[in-house]
């Protein structure tokens, strides 16, 4: 079951499922966001129930999986040396593009959790020990 839900992050497109006889119903996040849809919802968009097999596996089943995302880097920045910020804003720039790196800069957008690790990994091919900490962390579910 999901605790303290804001049902205002389900994308619009979200197929939902209101097959509470389903064996794998309690890991479902089609199901779990069914039992969350608040009353003021006029209509939703449901999965099917004639298409759901009863025995085998269904297609449509999603998996309830958090995910970190992480927004800003000023305090991951400014804590290393100049020359060692100076390089790695680059390889940064390089990798995500300009416009994207400083969207990720002002916290326009966070980053996923593939671009946290590849800025781990950038960290640690220049030699800093220390893993990145981000200026914030959000969690959101994987919905697709």
């Amino acid at each position: 079951m999901l605790e303290n839900f804001d049902y205002g992050q389900v994308p619009a497109q979200f197929a939902h499922c209101f097959r509470a006889e389903c064996r794998r119903s309690g890991e479902c996040l089609r199901y779990q966001i069914g039992t969350c849809v608040p009353k003021e919802r006029q209509s939703v968009l449901v999965v099917n129930p004639a298409r759901i097999a009863s025995t085998a596996g269904c297609d449509h089943f999603m998996p309830c999986v958090l995910l970190r995302h992480a927004w800003g880097m000023t305090q991951l920045l400014n804590e290393l040396p100049y020359r060692k910020t100076k390089v790695l804003r680059a390889q940064m720039r390089e990798y995500f593009g300009k416009t994207h790196f400083y969207r990720l800069m002002r916290k326009e957008r966070s980053f996923t959790p593939a671009d946290q690790q590849y800025v781990a990994d950038l960290f640690r091919r220049s030699g800093i020990e220390k893993e990145p900490a981000f200026d914030a962390y959000t969690y959101t579910y994987q919905w697709e």
